[in-house]
């Protein structure tokens, strides 16, 4: 399953990330399960492994923000205490770009037609800084790419970075 990063404004701050409604539905599975096995009298090893991993759910973090007003950028990738990623200036951004990974195909810059896109084909919305650094801020199927060009034209805009 993948889980498909929303955008949300929070004031003037935008901010890129996994949906809240994900955390709180993954908090939600782990208690369930928890009562579960406190009324049942366990659950066991293959059970036991299932609330972990839905307990890292709830607690995975991955998160971009744009504050233009403080001219901030970060971006936090990991479970909560212990997430990190990279900070910069919002006026370093030189551009945003929708980039396309064709599977398959060792030459990327001759792509097949939209129709004929090889399954597991990726478009992936990526922040080229003025320094020469690029973050890919998301990877999403290609049939998604629709999604993924709306946020990178409302970040663009936001920023007022050019969208290429």
């Amino acid at each position: 399953m993948q889980i498909h990063l929303s955008l949300r404004r929070k004031g003037d701050t935008l901010i890129y990330g996994i949906p809240v409604w994900y955390r709180i539905s993954s908090a939600v599975a782990a208690l369930a399960l928890i009562a579960a096995s406190v009324f049942s009298g366990g659950l066991g090893i293959p059970g036991s492994i299932i609330v972990i991993i839905v307990i890292l759910a709830a607690l995975y973090q991955e998160r971009w923000t744009f504050d233009v007003d403080n001219d901030a950028c970060s971006g936090r990738i990991g479970l909560v205490f212990a997430a990190r990623g990279p900070s910069f200036k919002a006026s370093g951004i030189a551009q945003f770009r929708v980039d396309i990974f064709a599977k398959g195909k060792l030459d990327q810059k001759d792509l097949p037609a939209e129709d004929k896109m090889p399954g597991g084909s990726q478009a992936r919305l990526i922040v080229d800084l003025k320094d020469g650094e690029s973050y890919m801020l998301d990877s999403v199927l290609f049939k998604r790419r629709a999604d993924l060009e709306a946020a990178a034209r409302t970040l663009s805009e936001a920023l007022g970075v050019p969208l290429n």
